[in-house]
């Protein structure tokens, strides 16, 4: 895009924007560009085509989105700075919270902008590039002061001239202070005033006879100060000659060198104590490039790899290489703080782990400027394998392995926090095994122990990845379920339990069949404490104990009354297919430009022959838990294009029938073969059928989705987004996929037209719909505002109590001919 330029040079701007959705990062250019800034832009979604932008272009500032599907705002961030430690990067989201803003800024963004509110964005932008621009300045500035510093600070070499015997005429001010003699007592004087005991009579032979031979002498010598110390000083004496090229005078110009070579004496000590010890020592430039690695460190990174995003090539071996390594990695906090204890681990050849305790030095220069580094790495392997060990056998049962007491309670106090943070619901389950004592009597306790590790075994391979599991005394187990949507939910859990030891283990060759009494508490209800929780389990434990065991039971008295009805639920819910009590209700759809009615939406009822119709949400979760939900799902699909070729026999009108698509149906990978089944053997057009998915069905596998509505598509079968805008979806997924209708939810129906933050999004869904060729269908119209309202923004369908209740079969030909005009 090209954008307007201004006449003023200075309101250009090269922004990169991360966005996954392109509207949004027009948005954003154009509010700019009203703003009277000219901006040359480039739009990334991922982390790839982010790193080819930073390397290929120069850009003021980044723009970013927080919560991308591909690719995080933290992410982005992480980039950049890798890229770039100043470059200005702002998030421009909708979805970015208050904690989540800090962390942001805490991580080197610059600041935050919310979407629908881009007022701040622009003097946000200038600001930082502002700063940006002003701190090149300053650091140009402090590198220029850095070395007129280094400048003042160096002394000037001592001079001093003498006549052709060696006589003192002139000395300078740096001699008076590199000698003590001040002028009046230094002229006059032979120039080996300043020769020491210490000094070799032979190098003053060797400066004459270089002299008088009309050379340059160059040397060392050790010299005496007026008050008698000695230094060494750097000499260099050169003959001056007349025109007639006799010699006339000698200028000696020196450099005191005494802590040169006193550190030269001190590093040769010191290198011989560094190649004497155990621990790897390096050093390094202030760029982290490694300059010196020792013996120990050559032998202790020979045959080790460090992983790091600092690849070097440049060092002459693979142990210098991987103290490179190490050294960049912790460069920066070492030149931040100082000095950086850390602990590393490095990876052998053999695939075993090398552990390394390091102090990582920033060493500065009088200016206050980093040096160098060094680092001390001890290998701490053993130490930290026989820490492993303590901890493991501190937090873990001996015989099973499981966690023990100490980790339960420890585990448990960190799930009640993420619980309280989540506002979820968690579960603690408290197993008794059923007649262990028997068993230990009859067979031994090293055949009980062998028991106990098999039925540790199994328990571990049927809970859920992220629940705990625990050793609780000798034959009890405790398991903590977490981010549970409902108490009922850990019903499914131990009857998985359940079923896992329906089998026998085979144990000093017999058959033994486990079975367990369990008692289930529930956070918050039951206990907020760890210790509440753990009571209140054990407790209805003990009641399931006292009323005969081989059972469960919840402490709240209302859980088990409820769990109760939810069992003797499930039960006739595994017969309701045979036994024929499932029922079809119907809703009409009617056409906002006809007014006619175009379509019905299949409807799951349960008419049961002792509690009557029930509702879908009291029976569709549990066929959603227990699996049927699919082999019910195929029958609705069936009778319902059944139902309508009925319909059509009837009254000669063509009927579009629009069907609920459960997670597990849409998931599984034969769903547009079993409709192409269903549509064969029955007859029925494919394009009068429509199948409804939620959006979280739609970005829970995009790989899958694409599949099976790219197969559903070349049947000619419509889908539709089911409850739009309730969900996760974004708009950039909808134009990636074969659809054809968005229903919106009634949620935002409801309150229309007086809610104008509904109404808003309302009008926004149906305009960006009709620009992706999709239909749009509200859902929950009940009054007479909400359908003039919708027929004014062009909504294509509705549905609701306005034109009719669901109703069975037997009423679709009335339904059928209801029109919209008839109700005003």
């Amino acid at each position: 895009m090209e954008p307007r330029k201004p006449e003023d040079p200075q309101k250009q701007w090269r922004i990169l924007i991360v966005e996954d959705n392109e509207d949004d990062a027009l948005l954003v250019v154009n509010h700019l560009e009203v703003h009277g800034w000219s901006v040359t832009w480039e739009r990334v979604e991922a982390e790839d085509t982010l790193q080819l932008a930073l390397s290929n272009g120069e850009w003021d500032v980044v723009l970013s989105d927080y919560s991308m599907p591909l690719f995080d705002g933290a992410q982005a961030l992480a980039s950049v700075r890798r890229y770039s430690e100043d470059l200005p990067f702002i998030y421009v989201s909708g979805t970015l919270g208050e904690k989540a803003a800090v962390e942001a800024i805490r991580a080197g963004a610059q600041d935050y902008i919310v979407k629908n509110d881009l007022q701040r964005l622009a003097p946000v932008i200038q600001r930082s590039v502002a700063e940006r621009a002003a701190e090149k300045i300053h650091r140009a500035s402090r590198q220029l002061l850095r070395k007129l510093s280094q400048a003042v600070d160096q002394a000037a070499d001592s001079i001093f001239i003498t006549d052709r015997e060696g006589r003192i005429e002139y000395v300078n001010p740096a001699f008076e202070r590199m000698t003590g003699y001040s002028a009046a007592q230094a002229n006059g004087e032979l120039f080996t005033l300043l020769k020491a005991p210490e000094q070799n009579p032979e190098a003053y032979v060797q400066i004459n006879q270089t002299l008088r031979q009309g050379r340059t002498y160059r040397g060392t010598l050790i010299n005496r100060t007026q008050s008698g110390s000695v230094f060494f000083e750097e000499k260099v004496i050169s003959p001056l000659v007349d025109a007639e090229g006799r010699i006339t005078h000698f200028v000696s110009t020196g450099r005191d060198v005494t802590e040169r070579i006193k550190a030269e004496e001190d590093r040769m000590r010191l290198n011989a104590i560094l190649e004497a010890t155990t621990d790897a020592v390096a050093i390094s430039d202030a760029q982290g490039k490694v300059m010196y690695l020792n013996r120990a460190g050559q032998e202790l990174f020979g045959e080790a790899s460090y992983e790091s995003p600092y690849r070097v090539e440049d060092q002459p071996n693979h142990a210098m290489q991987t103290a490179q390594e190490l050294i960049l990695s912790a460069l920066s906090q070492a030149e931040r703080h100082g000095v950086v204890e850390r602990e590393s681990m490095l990876s052998l050849a053999d695939g075993e782990k090398l552990y390394l305790s390091e102090v990582i030095m920033a060493h500065r220069d009088k200016s206050g400027e980093t040096a160098y580094f060094s680092t001390i790495a001890r290998n701490i392997s053993e130490r930290k394998q026989f820490e492993a060990e303590l901890q493991h056998q501190a937090t873990h049962d001996g015989l099973t392995g499981l966690a023990n007491r100490v980790m339960l309670g420890q585990q448990l106090q960190s799930e009640i926090q993420r619980a309280e943070q989540r506002q979820s619901r968690m579960a603690v389950l408290f197993l008794d095994m059923d007649n262990f004592k028997r068993i230990n009597d009859s067979l031994g306790h090293g055949t009980g122990d062998l028991l106990l590790q098999q039925i540790s075994g199994r328990l571990s391979r049927h809970i859920r990845p992220k629940d705990l599991l625990a050793r609780y005394g000798a034959d009890e187990f405790v398991i903590v379920a977490s981010d549970l949507n409902a108490p009922e939910a850990i019903v499914g859990v131990l009857d998985k339990l359940k079923r896992a030891f329906e089998a026998p283990i085979r144990l000093a060759e017999q058959d033994i069949f486990v079975s367990f009494t369990a008692g289930v508490s529930i956070w918050p209800d039951d206990g907020q404490t760890v210790e509440a929780l753990l009571r209140n389990a054990d407790s209805a434990m003990n009641q399931a104990k006292a009323a005969g065991g081989r059972a469960f039971r919840f402490y709240a008295p209302a859980m088990n009354e409820r769990q109760q009805d939810l069992l003797a639920l499930e039960s006739d819910l595994h017969w309701a297919l045979e036994r024929n009590e499932f029922v079809i209700y119907y809703q009409p759809q009617a056409d906002m430009l006809s007014g006619k009615v175009v379509g019905m939406e299949a409807l799951l009822r349960w008419q049961h022959p002792e509690r009557g119709l029930i509702q879908p949400d009291d029976f569709i979760p549990l066929l959603e838990e227990t699996g049927l939900i699919v082999k019910v799902g195929l029958w609705v699909l069936k009778q319902a294009c059944l139902d309508a070729m009925a319909q059509q026999a009837q009254t000669q009108l063509p009927l579009r029938i629009s069907v609920n698509l459960s997670a597990r149906q849409f998931s599984a990978g034969d769903l547009a073969a079993q409709v192409a089944e269903v549509l064969a053997e029955i007859g029925f057009a494919p394009n009068q059928l429509e199948l409804e998915i939620t959006e979280q069905m739609l970005i829970n596998d995009l790989e899958t989705s694409a599949g099976t509505l790219e197969a559903l598509q070349r049947l000619g079968v419509r889908v539709s987004i089911d409850d739009f805008g309730t969900g996760y979806c974004s708009l950039a997924y909808l134009k990636r996929f074969p659809l054809h209708a968005l229903k919106i939810d009634r949620t935002f129906v409801s309150e229309l037209p007086a809610n104008l933050s509904d109404s808003a999004i309302v009008e926004a869904t149906i305009l960006l719909a009709h620009k992706l060729g999709l239909e749009v269908v509200a859902e929950g119209v009940e009054q007479a505002e909400q359908l003039h309202f919708l027929r004014q923004l062009g909504c294509n369908m509705v549905q609701g109590y306005y034109l009719s209740k669901p109703r069975p079969a037997a009423e679709l030909a009335g339904m059928v001919a209801l029109d919209l005009a008839d109700l005003y």
